[in-house]
C-alpha cells in the first residue's frame, strides 16, 4: 500500500494533530515534481514490491489538483505493478 499526504488545508481545524497547514497558493508544479521524485526515490529503495491500493490523506486531499493525482497514481503504478 502507498500513502500519499496532502498537507494543505483552506482552515486549520482546532481538533486537528496532521501535519497540515493552511496556505494562500500552492506551487502545484514543484509540489507535483517532488511527490513523484519522492515516489521515485522510494521506488529504488523497495524494488519488486506490489502494489495493491493508494491512500490520499493529509490536510484536505480533496484539495488536491486532478492532474497530480493522476500523475502520482500514474507513476505509483510504473514503479510497482499491481
Amino acid at each position: 500500500a502507498l500513502y500519499v499526504h496532502w498537507p494543505f488545508c483552506v482552515s486549520k481545524c482546532p481538533y486537528c494533530d496532521f501535519n497540515s497547514h493552511v496556505r494562500d497558493s500552492v506551487d502545484q508544479a514543484a509540489w507535483r515534481d517532488a511527490l513523484l521524485a519522492d515516489l521515485a526515490y522510494e521506488a529504488q529503495a523497495l524494488p519488486g514490491r506490489r502494489l495493491g491500493s493508494i491512500f490520499f490523506g493529509g490536510g484536505t486531499p480533496s484539495l488536491m489538483p486532478p492532474e497530480t493525482v493522476a500523475a502520482v497514481i500514474d507513476a505509483a503504478t510504473a514503479h510497482w505493478p499491481a
